[in-house]
This record gives structure tokens, sequence and C-alpha cells, in this order.
């Protein structure tokens, strides 16, 4: 089964934050991504860093271009929803969340047309009724076509999905203007760069409830 890690980049309320980046990394064995990680954490302990999580805006200079450059050797497929806030505060909802990581998800299944797919998410929300609730709106907005499966883990226990958030740290500099490098390195692995602002993602989710 094809896993798909997925992250954002960006905080939906801050005004200061004007793209979020939601970021799907497509692994086809675990096995390899583990493999990336062993890599990074033996380099780091030859380097006498302690750290717990490796996450992109924490990790210094050399681990982010070893990180990802490791996403590249693995050959894992990138895909990335680049939202444009227009100047909006997004309030950080189960349903606005929803729409958010369904619009990918729904590219995603475009660019596969696979029958089924696992899709791991960073727990964005700690509260069981919120994630439930996410849950819930994200089977009425993806593809009714596609089988999926989706966990939510803490990215401190199961460490994987932050390969997911290394992408997206890396693109989302690309758009505030920060730092190319980091995408450089990543954008020949990229399958979908998709650009969309936050009121056509509302737009359009008014339109499938109208028809709906």
């Amino acid at each position: 089964m094809l896993t798909i890690f997925i992250d954002e980049s960006g905080t939906l309320p801050d005004p200061k934050d004007k793209f979020i980046v939601i970021c799907g990394i497509g692994v086809k064995k675990i096995k390899e991504a583990e493999n990336v990680f062993s890599r990074i954490r033996i380099s780091l302990r030859q380097r006498k860093i302690k750290v717990q999580e490796i996450k992109f805006y924490y990790a210094g200079q050399k681990t982010k271009r070893q990180f990802l450059s490791g996403i590249v050797s693995a050959n894992f497929g990138i895909f990335a929803s680049v939202v444009d806030k227009k100047g909006r505060k997004i309030a950080d909802t189960s349903e606005n969340f929803a729409l958010l990581v369904a619009d990918l998800i729904n590219e995603i299944n475009l660019w596969f047309r696979v029958k089924k797919i696992s899709f791991i998410l960073d727990r964005h929300f700690y509260r069981k009724v919120d994630e439930d609730r996410f849950n819930q709106l994200l089977k009425i907005k993806v593809n009714k076509d596609l089988k999926y499966q989706i966990k939510h883990i803490d990215s401190q226990q199961n460490f994987l999905v932050n390969i997911a958030d290394m992408a997206a740290g890396a693109i989302l500099w690309k758009y505030s203007g920060k730092d190319l490098q980091f995408y450089d390195l990543i954008k020949e692995n990229i399958m979908i760069e998709k650009i969309v602002s936050w009121p056509e993602i509302k737009r359009k989710n008014l339109v499938q409830k109208k028809l709906t």
C-alpha cells in the first residue's frame, strides 16, 4: 500500500504567514523512510548534536541539506498545496483544516489513481472531538472513488511524519522569500506544486454544498 505522510508549514490564524503549505510525501516502503532518518541521526551523533525530533525550523543548515538530500536519494514523490491566505486570518478549526487537506488529497488521487492509500498526518488537533470531526469532514470532501486509511500521529512518538515537515518548510521558505537553496534541493522530486487561494478553496466548498 502506498503511504503518504502529510504535514503543514505556516499557521492558519497568524496574519504574518502569507502562505500555508500542506505537503505530502509518497513512500512505497516504510523501511526507506526509516533509512533516511537513520542516516541523519548517525550524522547528528557524530557531530555530538542531541535532538529528540528533527523539524525544519529547528534543524541547522547542514541537517536540512542532509535530510532533504535523503528524500531525493530515496526518490520520494513530493506533493504540495501552497495556499495563499490573501491576508486573511484562517480560524484553526476542524472544518478549515479538513478543506485544506482534502484539497491536497484529491490532487494526489488524480496523480496516482491507485485503489487504496494510507494517509498519516502529524497530529494537528489534540482533542478527540476535533480529530473525529476532521475525519468526518474529510470523508465528505475527498473524492468518493478513493479508498483510504487515515492516522493521526504525534511526531515526537513517530518521527517519520517529519519527512513531510522538512519538505513543507523548504517549500514555504521559497514562497515567503527566505531562502531558495532548500527548495532547489527537492524541486526535481516535486510532483505537484499547486498554488491556490484560501477564498478559492472556500468558494469551491460552497459550490459543493449547494450541489449536495
